[in-house]
């Protein structure tokens, strides 16, 4: 069987990656690099091969697979387990396997509020064309999700405000089965029938608002300079070391950095290429001076726009120009501007109907942050000692060439200028990431509430509407439901939105996030279909409806559907200046489920590779370019006609049958549908359809056959219900 393993690192930098299993027989062998994906395919046989990354050199498990077993050195090794194809071949095999199964084998339940319940009904893929709930005075149509483990699942969400019975019908060609509490029966139970009460499960609820939501994040210093007079002048105490920039010809010598601001808002040669670093290595140091001022002179862009929710990187005051090593969680960084400024802004986003989420990172503080600097200074003697997991002190000054600041404390991914957080006095990282039950922790209490008074103090004090976590999965569990509790009680409506990249069911719940940022299943198979060719149609659709499949309906849509970030390639580089790739990838986000999310400047076209290069200064000269114009256009367009019609936001999503070069799927609700589709190659294809066209993209006509697709067209119409 044809396997890929694929490795996706959590920033865009440049990195070595193996693989290493019984599959190679532990010879390590070099995956591919596509723009920040590396990969590799192998061809194995049914069995269970054990396995690893090796990652510049360390040995990691396979962060999109959560089976693991013990490896021989105390350690764990990932664990595939290659299946001969298992499915039933007809429909008398389907019924045979599901004999003596009752129905609570095929069917759970979601609960988005107190009186709504989605329905979930699992089957075996290929063998139902129409399946319905039959309750005493009514019946209803459940919709298709996706295939999930070797199933189809089917869901529909129902009003219910108390216990209601009913049977399932199964519809498969010419044949008709019925499913009741004891099981399959060949004619309509009228006794046994399925009992489901909204009582009997949590109430996950989640923001109302957030359906019709369109994000646009904005990396501060690089989207405008609205103040000259707060630019960095770099006088602050943590930048007493690194205010120098080398002598003429030389190079700065390891561990000693040059912070240093950027006149010519436009000169972005240092972002590939630092002229203080040897050949290869870029400015991680520079800033070119935006602010919350620049934001608010740029508010008729963003209206113009159309995007109604804004996700700030973070903005608290901190060392870097990206500011995830705070140096205080409760203040703003003064080179953006004050407190003051960001709440009068927060205010008038909020009155031209745009909300706000801001970027946190709390598995970290920055080595800039007061309390880490006091242990520097104070060792063991110090309160804040135990917020941190020391190993050996005090530092060396100056620090040496070899210096590994794991040698000295935790820090995440070894990087000196973020120390992790020790929110676990019985357990050091990553241990203490990994318990859910606070009870079995000995909780770091005064560094808890601490970082829960920070979060509370953006919602109350600037007025932000929730957060973007950073990295959650390398904070403990049980923190996340103190920290949900304390942001819900303040604003009910907060969004929280977890970074986590792989498959996030165990994060998407009542306990946790509303949501995470879509990687594993739109991201990613949405840059691998549509911008770089790396995958197949068929791959592609299934991977989306694994998604489809795996969340709560009401938490899919508003997953976080994103297709670049500060820590990937921009869009345009990955689809090496083809344009038309770029747009069929954003149709694909904007007529899809859940939040299109745009990176500032995707939507002008702005390209840039691995970090700090795809964090270049906004192009404020787009209007000189014609693409620019033309692309951002596009974007206006689907993004005010994605407000516009609810069924982009909320209705029900299903592949349609399609010739291999075409893609077709369907926006619909009991009382509407829209057909999108996307003609793949540069020859014209037919769709059977004489309906309203809402939006096209190249040339799209009506003909005698049917709706022709010029080359790479796109359209959405609206058709009849479903």
């Amino acid at each position: 069987m044809h396997i890929r393993f694929t490795y996706q690192a959590l920033t865009a930098g440049q990195y070595e990656v193996g693989i290493a299993g019984d599959f190679t027989h532990w010879k390590i062998l070099s995956l591919q690099d596509f723009g920040g994906l590396y990969l590799i395919d192998f061809d194995l046989k049914p069995g269970r091969y054990r396995y690893k990354f090796i990652v510049d050199g360390v040995w990691k498990t396979d962060p999109a697979n959560e089976l693991t077993e013990g490896d021989p050195f105390g350690g764990e090794n990932s664990l595939i387990v290659v299946q001969k194809d298992v499915s039933p071949k007809s429909w008398e095999e389907a019924l045979a396997r599901a004999e003596g199964l009752d129905a609570r084998s095929f069917i759970n339940c979601h609960r988005p509020s107190g009186d709504t319940l989605e329905l979930r009904f699992s089957w075996y893929p290929n063998f139902a064309d129409q399946l319905s709930l039959h309750f005493s005075d009514h019946s209803v149509q459940l919709y298709p999700l996706g295939q999930s483990s070797g199933q189809m699942v089917w869901h529909r969400t129902l009003k219910l405000d108390k216990a209601r019975r009913f049977y399932v019908r199964i519809q498969h060609l010419d044949k008709v089965i019925y499913l009741n509490l004891q099981g399959f029966a060949l004619g309509p139970p009228d006794t046994s029938l399925i009992v489901v009460d909204p009582a009997s499960y949590p109430v996950f609820e989640i923001p109302g608002w957030l359906k019709s939501s369109v994000v646009y994040q904005i990396f501060m210093d690089r989207f405008y300079n609205g103040d000259k007079g707060n630019d960095q002048d770099f006088s602050e105490d943590y930048y007493q070391t690194s205010r120098e920039k080398p002598a003429e010809g030389k190079y700065l010598p390891a561990n000693k950095e040059y912070f240093h601001f950027v006149e010519d808002w436009y000169d972005i040669k240092g972002l590939k290429q630092s002229p203080y670093l040897p050949e290869g290595r870029p400015d991680w140091w520079s800033f070119y001076g935006g602010d919350i001022a620049g934001v608010r002179q740029k508010l008729d862009y963003l209206c113009s726009l159309g995007v109604n929710l804004i996700y700030f990187n973070p903005l608290w005051e901190a060392k870097s120009n990206h500011k995830y090593d705070a140096a205080n969680f409760m203040k703003v960084d003064p080179h953006f501007g004050s407190k003051e400024e960001l709440k009068e802004l927060v205010d008038l986003l909020h009155e031209k109907g745009i909300r706000v989420i801001l970027d946190v990172a709390f598995n970290h503080s920055g080595e800039s942050f007061w309390a880490f600097r006091d242990t520097v200074e104070k060792g063991e003697s110090s309160p804040y000692w135990n917020w941190y997991d020391w190993y050996k002190w005090p530092l060396p000054d100056p620090l040496p060439k070899d210096f590994k600041p794991r040698d000295y404390y935790q820090s995440w991914w070894g990087i000196k200028d973020m120390p992790d957080l020790n929110y676990d006095l019985s357990r050091q990282h990553p241990y203490e990431n990994y318990i859910r039950d606070i009870n079995n922790a000995e909780v770091n209490w005064v560094l808890v509430n601490h970082v829960l008074e920070a979060s509370s103090w953006w919602i109350s004090e600037i007025g932000i509407d929730g957060f973007r976590l950073d990295v959650p999965d390398e904070v403990p569990w049980w923190f996340w439901q103190l920290f949900r509790q304390r942001i819900k009680e303040l604003k009910p409506e907060a969004w929280l939105v977890g970074e986590i990249w792989n498959n996030a069911k165990a994060w998407i719940s009542e306990r946790y996030f509303d949501s995470v940022m879509n990687y594993a299943y739109f991201k990613n198979p949405a840059l691998e279909f549509f911008v770089q060719g790396l995958i197949s149609k068929q791959n592609f659709i299934g991977r989306i409806e694994q998604g489809l499949a795996a969340y709560p309906q009401h938490a899919t849509q508003v997953m976080m559907n994103l297709l670049g970030s500060h820590d990937t390639q921009r869009i345009m580089k990955l689809a090496k200046g083809d344009i038309h790739k770029l747009k069929q990838a954003v149709f694909f986000q904007m007529t899809f489920v859940g939040i299109p999310h745009i990176y500032y400047g995707d939507e002008i076209a702005m390209s840039g590779g691995k970090d700090p290069d795809n964090r270049r200064p906004f192009n404020w000269k787009w209007e000189e370019d014609l693409a620019a114009q033309s692309l951002r256009d596009f974007y206006i367009c689907l993004v005010h006609l994605r407000k516009e019609e609810s069924l982009l936001y909320e209705g029900e999503f299903s592949f349609e049958k399609s010739t291999r070069d075409l893609i077709l799927y369907r926006r619909y609700n009991d009382s509407g549908s829209l057909l999108c589709a996307i003609n793949l190659s540069r020859q014209d294809k037919i769709v059977d359809s004489s309906a309203e066209i809402l939006f096209s993209e190249n040339q799209v006509k009506q003909e005698a056959e049917g709706l022709c697709l010029g080359a790479l067209a796109m359209c959405i119409l609206r058709t009849k219900k479903a």
